[in-house]
């Protein structure tokens, strides 16, 4: 085995160095959208019927580790064409509600874009899908201790069928200019979590924690979670090859697939023809219009970050940080203020879209959701308290039928959320 990571390791090294002079002038981008099916009891629904009957359509379609979950790849496209992606978005929730009918018979089934399943039904026994590369995950994590939160304790190998994401593939421009922008992506990590915050409802009932998503898969997934425990920000991808081939490999036979099964909040991946960075921070979020919102955010920081070499932060103080946005969300306390940090960011990002010549139609949402300090979650939760009536299945059926008429309707959560405030 440590030949053929050896031999990886070299093939990369030497990949890189050809590639150092490459210009790629289109700075694209790509989406990974994760969701999940209920029934009209609040019961998971397994995702394969929806799975086959959406294969061929627009984009790509896919498992997920959980039997209820499936998966939605758009292409990368290039900046100049952002708002392409939300027409894409659109027609896939489009698309979808026809395609559920079809698939189940007429049969109520509802999908479900919140971070958190929330059926009491999903952190048991049957829901892994059975598929090689998730039963050897779930093997390993059977052999960890149970993930605790708020007095509740959850099997590790589970915890990854109840939790949806959002993810962006940020294709750099070269090497060199990939490192950087993964150096840069981590400076924003924590107002990602903050503004984002999507699981609050989990498993059957509301917790504490702002986002309880990313507290319960990083102690699931032990090491290969969370912020990257990289000693220093890199100088270059040859950085990114050393810190991936350090780490403990669990259930890997070579440098793709570990560098696959690092599920950090953001991570490089290095393919035939392109380096990309992959976020993995976000919850997914509840319609196509907030989806875009963190994609603006994203983009245009990291383009106005990369152009003036903005100064970058301490790791040390981005962990803090971390830590407390998932645990306070707009309350956590750090070394500065979070409010005045995400509004600084956002102002950043404004201008990096303006340079770009993008029309931030989006990023107002995510205003929107600072000046209320509120997140999807958060409206999740007001919702638990307005509707709950002593059943637990007939509430969550209520709350994920009124947010999908919202999905399909395009209107964005934040806006009824600022006319209640």
């Amino acid at each position: 085995m440590f030949g053929t990571f050896e031999k990886q390791s070299q093939e990369l090294r030497e990949k890189v160095h050809r590639d150092s002079d490459k210009i790629d002038e289109t700075f694209k981008v790509g989406v990974e959208i994760e969701g999940c099916l209920l029934d009209k009891n609040g019961n998971p629904v397994d995702a394969e019927p929806l799975i086959k009957e959406l294969e061929g359509s627009a984009g790509e379609i896919d498992y997920e580790y959980g039997r209820s979950q499936f998966e939605f790849k758009t292409l990368p496209v290039g900046m100049d064409n952002l708002e392409y992606l939300n027409i894409v978005f659109e027609q896939f929730i489009e698309n979808l509600d026809k395609s559920l009918k079809r698939a189940y018979n007429g049969n109520e089934v509802i999908p479900v874009f919140l971070g958190g399943n929330p059926s009491p039904e999903i952190m048991k026994e049957g829901w892994i899908t059975d598929k090689p590369r998730y039963n050897k995950l779930a093997s390993w994590q059977k052999k960890l201790p149970d993930v605790e939160i708020d007095g509740n304790k959850f099997g590790a190998a589970h915890v990854a069928t109840a939790i949806q994401g959002f993810h962006l593939h940020l294709q750099g421009k070269n090497p060199q200019n990939t490192a950087t922008m993964f150096n840069h992506i981590l400076n924003i990590l924590p107002s990602a979590i903050v503004l984002g915050a999507n699981s609050r409802l989990f498993a059957g009932r509301v917790y504490s924690l702002h986002e309880p998503r990313i507290h319960l898969y990083d102690q699931s997934e032990q090491q290969n979670s969370g912020f990257p425990a990289i000693p220093r920000y890199l100088e270059g991808i040859e950085n990114y090859i050393d810190y991936i081939l350090s780490r403990e490999q669990n259930i890997t036979k070579d440098y793709f697939t570990l560098e696959k099964e690092r599920h950090d909040d953001a991570r490089i991946r290095i393919g035939p023809d392109s380096y990309r960075v992959e976020t993995r921070i976000m919850s997914v979020q509840p319609t196509s219009k907030s989806l875009m919102a963190m994609a603006e955010f994203f983009i245009g920081y990291l383009s106005r970050a990369i152009h003036e070499e903005r100064e970058l932060r301490p790791l040390s103080t981005l962990r803090e940080e971390r830590t407390a946005s998932v645990q306070y969300g707009f309350s956590a306390k750090s070394h500065f203020n979070m409010t005045d940090i995400i509004r600084s960011q956002l102002d950043f990002a404004r201008k990096g879209l303006y340079d770009l010549g993008i029309n931030a139609s989006f990023l107002n949402i995510l205003d929107k959701r600072l000046e209320n300090r509120t997140s999807p979650g958060e409206y999740v939760v007001r919702m638990w308290s307005e509707k709950f009536n002593g059943s637990v299945c007939e509430t969550i059926y209520e709350i994920i039928s009124d947010i999908w008429q919202k999905t399909k309707s395009t209107h964005y959560l934040i806006k009824l959320i600022s006319e209640k405030s």
